[in-house]
């Protein structure tokens, strides 16, 4: 009996052991590299453990992070490592947690160089660039879905923000400046989210290497989307089962809708009644004193209570996840040939395919689009929504005759692009291209129900406090911008020895510095002149333009760049041509600091985008940019933010970001957040479209100054998005 219990014992003993080994190691098709998981393990304090890993079929290391307690240094020290021969740092990652995880993997630049990083955006605003990583990565990982997230290397240039996308793994954007492969030293992995105690997130990693080759993609995975486009890894209320469920809802939706208009101290415009300025027959902005107004063109003041995205559209990638689906639409059908659209390769097969349409398709049949347009006008209307924003249909707006903002596309470009997306904006094909792209406000310059348009959304370069020009000489790439600031150094300095002794270089003469590149600063001299001429770059960049579309439409307000946030004084410099000043504004929980925009500018401001979605208690794991912890929750958050933001006096429209939740599966670039005032089942979120509603009819007088705003705010929880 003993000895049976000895071997009992002993048994369990070694299964203990053997678990807690690690795999043997395997090796990759084009491996350069690969890290040592044992020993990133024990050099860092994450809690971690060797587990048996079913989705794998190998023993994998699970890692539980802590309260801000989330990072692998993958290595400390890059020198023995081939970063040059390798094209694509993987790692081999599965999770179960209620959301999605968040991988941030960082580069360092080895010591002894220039160290300092950017600074990009609100999540780097806690340590100055000096302690920061030269580039962030960060990729968004679903739930049970096996993962190997990709990183290409030429990336390390800094050269672009949002990453084409290598599906299943969801949105990856890159931050940072340029570092070479030879110069990367510190390499860190952080899992993200990590606040206690709901939002620990526990992730296997089966490998991360560096190889020359893109990897195979994984075996078939299990079904991730049901026949309605849905998530299948959970239950929620709302979720539709049967077509009867679905087609009952939807005719709950249509009887919301029917006969639906605006109050009736509203113009037809969906202007105020009680206030009026003079009538131009276009929408125009004018300060009466106390604050910013559009004027509508009955001359009625007008807030701008937008949802960018009102389309009949919530498409996502198919081609290379067929595989994720339980069920697909026969694509010779008819009817369900518009959910599907095939790409710009020359390839026959579907690219993308859209449950919102297909939904939309069951119910309401070949008359779908009719039905959509009359159901969406009846709820703008219902809901008091009197702005058709940015990336809608425009089309729908104009014979709906309801107000409404375009995005001109195919911003003037060159040949050459100095830096990210910056053009060389002293080529005179620059000035030839600016025409062109004004031409296309020509079949709208007389539509009274167009406020006005943006120039591009959300421009490469402006994403952190780049300085331009200094990012320029970068490379040897030559351009006419190049030679522009030479000529302008030599008008500055006149003889090469000021120049040299100002920048702390030895150049032969002026024309020289054509082909210098510079990794590092010379001098706060040098670094300062490219500032300076940066700013000569911006104003270029945007006379050039806003001449040309203001001689095809003097009628239409100018509503600028549409910038993510705001880094740098040149984002404010080119507000000097702009009607309105346009920032996105995903902040909690009011918008961002629009008073000092004013203050820098003198225009009014709009913001562009904003949200709040949820990553718990719905059918999407993000939560989009601003996060909130119920359904309950993101109509609060938005009844606040937007009362709140009423009563600023240069805040003239806010614009929620979107209509319809994203695919599950991820649209084009990855993102599947739910950010909805509607659901892929064309479904509205009661919550939110219920205060929706409340701050709509109440916003006039909020803003008149005789009513004031909601005061709830809701708790801060983790933001599951990138």
């Amino acid at each position: 009996m003993k000895i049976g219990v000895l071997s009992i014992l002993y048994c369990a003993v070694l299964t203990f052991i053997s678990a807690c080994q690690p795999q043997a190691v395997k090796t990759y098709p084009g491996q350069v590299y690969q890290f040592d998981l044992q020993q990133i393990a024990q050099s860092g304090t994450l809690p971690h453990e060797w587990v048996k890993s079913a989705e794998f079929g190998e023993k994998v290391l699970s890692f539980t992070v802590g309260e801000n307690n989330n990072e692998l240094v993958l290595t400390a020290d890059s020198k023995d490592i081939d970063w040059v021969t390798a094209k694509y740092i993987v790692c081999e990652v599965w999770h179960d947690n209620p959301y999605s995880a968040l991988l941030n993997l960082q580069f360092y630049r080895k010591k002894g160089a220039d160290l300092a990083g950017v600074r990009q955006g609100e999540e780097d605003e806690t340590k100055s660039p000096e302690e920061g990583p030269r580039i962030s990565v960060n990729t968004g990982i679903m739930p049970s879905l096996k993962t190997k997230m990709i990183f290409p290397l030429f990336n390390l240039d800094g050269q672009r923000v949002n990453l084409p996308r290598f599906a299943p793994q969801m949105k990856s954007v890159a931050v940072g400046r340029r570092v070479d492969p030879e110069e990367v030293g510190k390499v860190v992995l952080r899992i993200n989210p990590c606040e206690a105690p709901d939002y620990l997130t526990k992730i296997q990693i089966a490998a991360i290497y560096l190889t020359a080759e893109l990897p195979e993609p994984y075996e078939k995975p299990a079904a991730l989307v049901d026949s309605f486009g849905q998530w299948t890894a959970r239950d929620w209320p709302g979720k539709i089962h049967s077509s009867n469920e679905l087609k009952a809802s939807m005719t709950k939706t249509e009887a919301i809708a029917v006969s639906a208009d605006f109050p009736d101290d509203w113009s037809i415009y969906g202007g105020w009644k009680q206030l009026r300025f003079k009538p131009k027959g276009f929408f125009y902005t004018h300060h009466d004193g106390k604050r910013w107004w559009f004027v509508d063109p009955e001359g009625y003041a007008f807030i701008s209570a937008g949802i960018t995205g009102i389309q009949s559209s919530a498409s996502g990638v198919l081609r290379g996840q067929e595989e994720l689906f339980s069920w697909l639409p026969p694509q010779n059908d008819p009817l369900f040939a518009a959910a599907y659209q095939t790409g710009r390769d020359n390839n026959s097969s579907a690219s993308s395919v859209d449950f919102l349409r297909v939904n939309m398709m069951r119910v309401w049949g070949a008359d779908w689009k009719q039905k959509w347009e009359e159901t969406t006008v009846g709820l703008m209307k219902h809901w008091r929504v009197n702005t058709v924003a940015n990336w809608s249909d425009s089309e729908m707006a104009r014979r709906q005759k309801i107000p409404y903002m375009i995005n001109l596309s195919r911003f003037p470009t060159t040949p050459v692009r100095v830096y990210r997306d910056f053009p060389d904006v002293f080529d005179p094909a620059y000035l030839e291209a600016a025409k062109t792209f004004a031409e296309q406000l020509r079949p709208v310059k007389d539509d009274p129900y167009l406020i006005g348009y943006f120039l591009a959304n959300e421009p490469g370069w402006a994403f952190g406090g780049n300085n331009i020009a200094f990012e320029m000489f970068a490379t040897d790439l030559q351009s006419f911008t190049k030679k522009e600031m030479v000529r302008w150094l030599q008008k500055k300095y006149v003889i090469i020895k000021a120049f040299n002794d100002a920048w702390k270089l030895n150049m032969a003469d002026f024309n020289s510095i054509e082909s210098l590149t510079m990794k590092d600063r010379p001098s706060e001299i040098a670094w300062n002149d490219c500032m300076e001429f940066s700013g000569l770059m911006v104003d270029h960049y945007v006379q050039s333009v806003c001449k040309e579309v203001k001689k095809v439409d003097p009628n239409h307000l100018n509503l600028g760049l549409r910038y993510a946030s705001i880094h740098s004084d040149l984002h404010y410099r080119a507000g000097e041509w702009f009607d309105v000043f346009s920032i996105n504004g995903y902040r909690n929980p009011a918008p961002p600091p629009t008073d000092e925009v004013n203050r820098r500018t003198g225009l009014p401001v709009l913001i562009g985008e904003w949200h709040f979605g949820c990553a718990i208690d719905g059918g999407l794991p993000a939560t989009g940019i601003q996060p909130a912890e119920s359904q309950e929750a993101r109509g609060d958050a938005y009844r606040y933010y937007f009362e709140n933001g009423a009563l600023r006096p240069e805040l003239i429209a806010m614009h929620w970001f979107q209509w319809n939740d994203q695919p599950i599966f991820g649209r084009g670039d990855g993102e599947n957040y739910n950010i909805g005032f509607m659901d892929i089942c064309n479904q509205p979120y009661a919550e939110l479209t219920k205060q929706a509603k409340a701050a709509h009819e109440n916003m006039y007088k909020i803003a008149a100054g005789t009513m004031q705003p909601y005061n709830k705010e809701i708790r801060k929880v983790p933001k599951i998005a990138y």
